[in-house]
Parts: C-alpha cells; structure tokens; sequence
C-alpha cells in the first residue's frame, strides 16, 4: 500500500485515516498528518490515485489542474474507501490504535462523508466535500458521528442551493453536525499560493476538527 505515516512519540491511542484532495499526498497533506500525530495521534495518508498514476502527490500550482483531476476521473468511490479502510488496517497493525477517525477534503472529504453509514471509523469529517449534495440520503443511514464543514462559495455542487441543503440536511440528529464559512472557498483551509486560501476559516476549522477529535475519538463521547 502506498501512503504517507505518521507515527507519535506518544500515542493516545487512536489512529487517523486522510482521505487527499485531488492533489493527492502534496506536502500540504504530509504537514497536517504530522501535525495530528504531534498530538498523539496515529496517522496515515494513503495515495487514493494508485490505479492511475504513479505519483504520490503534487504540489498546488493551478497550471496542473486539468491533469491531477483525471486522476479522479473513472475512479469509484468505493475503491476509494476500500483504500482507506487497508489504509486503517495497515494503520492499526502497526500502532496499535484502537479507534479511528476518516478525515476528508474535496474527493477524499466526499469518501470519508460516506464511511459513516458503516462502522468502519468512530468519527468521519468531511472538509469541502465534492459533490455531496448528491448523496443527501445519507444524512438519514448514519451509523456513525459525521461533521461537513462547507465553503459558503463552494463549486463542486450539483443541486441548485447546494451549500444551504447539504448543511441543513447534516445538522440535526445525535449524530450529524454541520458548519458554514462566511466568505469562504474551495480549498479554503490550502497553503499559499492557493487562491482561495482563507487563514481565518482555515483556523475556526482546524479548531473544531480538534475538538472533535478529543471528544469523541479520543474520549468516546457524543458529538
């Protein structure tokens, strides 16, 4: 399996699954794994684009757009999240966590989205899902806790109110919540030189995913 490891020098004892953008395990993807496992969680990225190109990530540059997007093109999303969950298994055997959560962004956040109409993962957090508003019905097959954090402005919609439909329908319930950022973008929580890079919508998200983290991977209560 190719992927991207972050180990801790402290473990507490759960694990972290990402699900990449289409830009894949870009050193964006490889800081923020560092980061969780400087918490104490066990961290792994896998490379969702295997199948189809033999680069693991690529650094933003919207030069290259049209070409790391065919990596997504004729991809299913269940191969996706039949890679992330070896990806958890593999993460598992070789720290020892014991509960998990599957974090997303664009491609990678709508997989993660997904997950938790199964039990694979404690806790899954979509971050700017890629056309989510097609699988509204989730919000009612949730069988585990799932937050989406949705760009105001976001592109990659299919429905006509997208943003107000997709938020209404994940945020109600004992298992679902679902946040708006004012102002924001696609790829609002990407490094310079993303155009849409928003430092204030990326730290109020950075945030909440924290405390989401403590609270119900690391400590097992509610959302």
């Amino acid at each position: 399996m190719r992927g991207y490891f972050a180990l801790p020098t402290r473990p507490n004892g759960c694990g972290i699954v990402l699900g990449s953008s289409i830009w894949g395990i870009n050193s964006d993807l490889r800081a923020v794994a560092d980061g969780y496992a400087s918490f104490g969680y066990a961290v792994v990225a896998p490379n969702l684009f295997w199948r189809r190109t033999d680069i693991d990530g690529t650094e933003y540059d919207v030069a290259k757009f049209d070409t790391v997007v065919k990596f997504v093109e004729g991809q299913t999303d269940a191969e996706s999240a039949d890679d992330m969950r070896r990806a958890k298994a593999e993460l598992a055997r070789r720290a020892g966590s014991r509960r998990h959560a599957s974090i997303g962004w664009c491609y990678g956040g709508r997989i993660a989205c997904r997950e938790a109409a199964e039990t694979t993962y404690d806790l899954c957090i979509g971050i700017y899902p890629t056309y989510l508003d097609k699988h509204l019905d989730l919000a009612q097959r949730l069988a585990r806790p799932l937050i989406v954090h949705l760009p105001e402005n976001e592109k990659y919609t299919s429905i006509e109110d997208s943003v107000r439909r997709t938020a209404a329908a994940f945020d109600h319930g004992a298992l679902a919540r679902s946040f708006v950022y004012p102002g924001a973008a696609h790829g609002f929580d990407f490094a310079p030189p993303h155009p849409h890079g928003n430092h204030a919508a990326a730290r109020l998200c950075d945030a909440r995913v924290a405390l989401a983290l403590d609270r119900v991977l690391a400590r097992g209560e509610a959302l």
